[in-house]
């Protein structure tokens, strides 16, 4: 069977931030780095939605805020 997860399959640009680490890089730099797609996410709307998957792949990646700056 099939087990209900908790945990949506997106994040919002704040959850993800928090995840990275606020004291890692700077608001503006994040919102930056998403205006820039070097961090996946979908827009809708004014919305920002990061797929989860694609976070935590490009997070084991590549994602350090010294790579964001």
């Amino acid at each position: 069977m099939h087990e209900k997860s908790n945990e949506s399959a997106f994040l919002t640009a704040e959850e993800a931030h928090a995840l990275v680490g606020k004291d890692k890089i700077s608001r503006r730099s994040w919102y930056n780095a998403l205006t820039r797609n070097q961090i996946p996410n979908i827009r809708i709307g004014r919305r920002i939605l990061i797929p989860r998957h694609a976070f935590n792949k490009w997070l084991d990646g590549r994602g350090t805020a010294s790579q964001l700056a």
